[in-house]
């Protein structure tokens, strides 16, 4: 993922979004990984939580070419901590599910001239509830924080 992902966001200015209920465990792994890259990255970084809406100032403000969404996702056929990227508007046409699949309006909002690209990182979660990140998810979340590192440190 590391080289697709770097090809795509090749001299852009790049914004990472997470989004996500921290109160749900694996649900929370954008916002986590937020925490997590504080003071290691290079670039803009948004703790969007449950409603991402609230921070289309911010992005709007930071004026990226992309922004890169971290959330947890259903990913057909994928097992917990399994990870995928999508072009927002690849999505629905993969049959994932994720809290980021209405992004494709809030993104709209803003002007076509400074609308930026959307790519979106999803990690399947595990069922259930749970207290705290599962161990498979963990390690996703691990290997989330050494990519980001990688390319934007």
């Amino acid at each position: 993922m590391i080289d697709e992902l770097g090809t795509r966001l090749e001299n852009k200015k790049v914004l990472i979004l997470g989004i996500g209920d921290r109160q749900r465990g694996d649900e929370g792994i954008g916002c986590f990984l937020i925490k997590r890259l504080q003071g290691k990255v290079n670039v803009p970084l948004i703790d969007g939580g449950l409603v991402p809406e609230k921070q289309l100032r911010s992005i709007e403000t930071s004026h990226p070419d992309v922004v890169l969404v971290i959330c947890a996702a259903s990913i057909p056929d994928a097992v917990p901590g399994d990870m995928a990227l999508f072009q927002l508007d690849e999505l629905r046409i993969a049959g994932v599910s994720t809290p980021a699949a209405n992004l494709s309006l809030f993104f709209k909002i803003l002007p076509k001239d400074v609308r930026p690209e959307i790519f979106v990182i999803g990690v399947q979660p595990e069922t259930g509830s749970h207290q705290g990140v599962s161990d498979s998810v963990r390690v996703a979340l691990d290997g989330l924080e050494a990519l980001c590192v990688e390319l934007f440190g």
